[in-house]
C-alpha cells in the first residue's frame, strides 16, 4: 500500500530573532528571511491493484483555493521549510504558490521554485531555471498562481529541497528544508526483511532478529537493511546567516555573495541556545523572543541506555546531517563513534565509524549511534577512586574549597558554589529557575540528588569549527546542540526525580 502525498507550499517571507548571547535573554539580533510554509494538505491512499482511496484533507488551511488562507501566511516565513516525510513508492505533489516579498518595500517580486536535491527526476520538474520554470508572485487578495512539482523517489534516504531560483540569494535567506523517505514495508520485503504477522517479530531472510522490538515499524530504518534499524531519527540542518547580506535584501541595496561572511550558524533554523528548545514556542515566548519552527526538526536529542537487568539494549538513534550551507561542516559527536551507514540518501554497508564527520555543502550523511553504559568503565572512578586518587566528586569538592581560598574561584553560572555546571536537563517551558525566561530544569553532579548515579549523561555535538560555536563571536552558540542519555524509566524532572537506575556501590 503506498500514499499520494499532496503539500501545498507558500514562498514567504518573514523575520527570525536571532540571540546574542550564551542564555538567550540577552536582545535579540531582527534577521529578514525568505523561506516556505504551509505543509500536508491531504492525503490519499493507493491500495494494491491500483485501487485508489478517497484524497482526505488533512490541514484545511493550506487550500489555494481560498484567498484567506493565503494572506494569513504571508510573512510567517521562518528557518527551516516544512519538513517532508514519505515512503519508497509513495507519490509526492508540491504545489507551489509564491505570495510574493512584501514586508520589503517597495515589494520583492521574485520567481521561486522547488528543486529536490538528489531527487532523481526529469528535467521539466528539476525547478531549476535555466532549464525548468518558475512561480510567478499571487499579489494581496488574488486567487492563486499555483503549479505541482512531482516526485515517486527509488530509494530511501536523507535528502533536501530548495528554490533553485537565485539561487545564491534565495538560499542564503532561508528557502530549504529537509525531505525524509523511508523504505516501504514492501521494499523492506523485497531486500527479505519481513515482520512474521502472527508473532510480530522481524524476520531477516527467515532469521529471527530478537535486537529489534515488536514496535518497530518500517520508519525504524534507514534503508533496505537490518543493520539500518534505529530506535529513533533526528534531522540536523546546518546552515549559516550573513546578517550584512540579509540586512541588504531588505534594504534592497546591492550586495556581491562573493562578499560573503557569515556571523550566526544554525541547526535546524536556530543557534544556540535556542536549539535545546522545543518546535513549538509559547505565544508569550514567540516572536519577540524565540521563534517556532515546523514539527519534525527537534536538535534536542534524548536517548535511553541499555538495561542489562530487563535486557533492553541500548537505544540505536541515527543522526541525519544535512549541510544546505555554502561552507563545510566538520560535525563532531562527544561521547561516541558513530557509523556511517549513508551518504547522500545511498546506504554504506562498509561499517566505517567516525568520531567527526565532514559534511561538504549540498551533502547529506547518516551516522547511527549507540548509547551504550559506560559505567562499567567510569563508575568506580567518579564515585569511589581509583588509583590512588579520589572519588571525582571529592577531587572537585577540594578544588573549589582550595580556589574560593585562592581568590580564582569563577561560578560556573549564577549563584553557584562549586565548580559543577548546571546542566539543562529539559526544555519544556514552565519548570525551574535556570534561565529565565526559558525556565529550564538544571541537574547538578554535585549535588545530593545526583549522588552515586551515572544518569543522565550529556554529550556536546558541534561543528569544529569552533568559531561556529558562537552567535557572531559570542561563545557558546552556533552550531551546537545537546544529546541526554538517560537509563529507561528514569524521569529526571519531576519532583522528586523518578530514578530507576541503581545507585554505585564501590568495590
Amino acid at each position: 500500500m503506498s500514499k499520494r502525498l499532496f503539500y501545498n507550499l507558500f514562498a514567504t517571507d518573514g523575520f527570525i530573532n536571532l540571540p546574542t548571547g550564551p542564555t538567550g535573554t540577552e536582545p535579540r539580533r531582527r534577521i529578514y528571511v525568505f523561506g516556505f510554509v504551509g505543509g500536508l494538505f491531504k492525503v490519499q491512499t493507493i491500495c494494491f491493484g491500483g485501487h485508489e482511496g478517497p484524497a482526505m484533507v488533512v490541514n484545511p488551511q493550506f487550500d489555494t483555493t481560498v484567498p484567506a488562507n493565503l494572506d494569513a501566511l504571508r510573512g510567517t516565513a521562518v528557518i527551516p521549510s516544512p519538513r517532508i516525510d514519505m515512503e519508497v513508492g509513495d507519490e509526492l505533489y508540491i504545489t507551489l504558490t509564491n505570495l510574493g516579498l512584501y514586508l520589503t518595500t517597495p515589494p520583492i517580486l521574485d520567481l521561486h521554485s522547488v528543486h529536490i536535491h538528489g531527487g532523481h527526476v526529469a528535467t521539466q520538474v528539476d525547478g531549476v531555471p535555466e532549464t525548468s520554470w518558475g512561480v510567478p508572485v499571487t499579489p494581496p487578495g488574488m486567487p492563486a498562481i499555483t503549479v505541482t512539482y512531482y516526485f515517486k523517489p527509488e530509494k530511501p534516504g536523507t535528502y533536501f529541497y530548495h528554490c533553485h531560483q537565485e539561487a545564491s540569494e534565495h538560499v542564503q535567506m532561508g528557502m530549504y528544508g529537509a525531505l525524509i523517505v523511508y523504505p516501504s514495508m514492501q521494499s523492506l520485503a523485497k531486500a527479505g526483511i519481513v515482520k512474521d504477522p502472527s508473532t510480530g517479530r522481524w524476520l531477516c531472510k527467515g532469521r529471527p532478529q530478537p535486537q529489534i522490538p515488536i514496535s518497530a515499524t518500517n520508519r525504524n530504518f534507514a534503508y533496505n537493511d537490518i543493520n539500518s534499524f534505529f530506535n529513533s531519527d533526528w534531522v540536523l540542518l546546518f546552515s549559516d546567516i550573513d546578517s550584512t547580506w540579509h540586512d541588504a535584501v531588505f534594504a534592497q541595496t546591492d550586495f556581491n555573495p562573493v562578499n560573503y561572511k557569515p556571523d550566526y550558524w544554525l541547526v535546524n533554523g536556530r543557534a544556540f541556545p535556542d536549539t535545546l528548545l522545543p518546535t513549538t514556542l509559547p505565544a508569550s515566548l514567540a516572536p519577540d523572543f524565540g521563534y517556532s519552527i515546523p514539527d519534525g526538526y527537534e536538535s534536542y536529542v534524548r536517548v535511553s541506555t541499555g538495561n542489562p537487568a530487563t535486557r533492553r539494549p541500548p537505544d540505536k538513534f541515527l543522526l541525519r546531517m544535512i549541510n544546505i550551507s555554502y561552507q563545510p561542516v566538520p560535525f563532531h559527536v562527544h561521547g561516541w563513534h558513530g557509523m556511517i551507514i549513508g551518504k547522500d540518501a545511498n546506504p554504506r554497508t562498509a561499517g566505517e565509524m567516525n568520531f567527526t564527520t565532514l559534511v561538504g555543502s549540498g551533502e547529506s550523511y547518516d551516522i547511527l549511534y549507540s548509547a551504550d553504559d559506560k559505567r562499567s568503565i567510569y563508575a568506580d572512578y567518579i564515585f569511589c577512586g581509583k588509583a590512588g586518587f579520589p572519588s571525582l566528586k571529592q577531587q572537585i569538592a577540594q578544588a573549589t574549597e582550595q580556589s574560593i581560598a585562592a581568590g580564582t574561584f569563577i561560578p560556573p553560572f549564577p549563584g553557584a558554589t562549586d565548580l559543577w555546571s548546571n546542566i539543562i536537563l529539559q526544555t519544556g517551558l514552565g519548570q525551574g529557575t535556570f534561565i529565565p525566561p526559558y525556565n529550564w530544569v538544571p541537574w547538578n553532579y554535585g549535588s545530593s540528588t545526583a549522588d552515586n548515579f551515572m544518569f543522565p549523561q550529556f554529550y556536546l555535538a558541534h561543528n569544529h569549527d569552533d568559531y561556529k560555536v558562537t552567535n557572531n563571536g559570542v561563545y557558546p552558540g552556533g552550531q551546537l546542540i545537546l544529546i541526554e542519555t538517560d537509563f529507561p524509566g528514569c524521569n529526571y524532572k519531576k519532583t522528586p526525580p523518578i530514578i530507576t537506575e541503581r545507585p554505585h556501590i564501590c568495590p
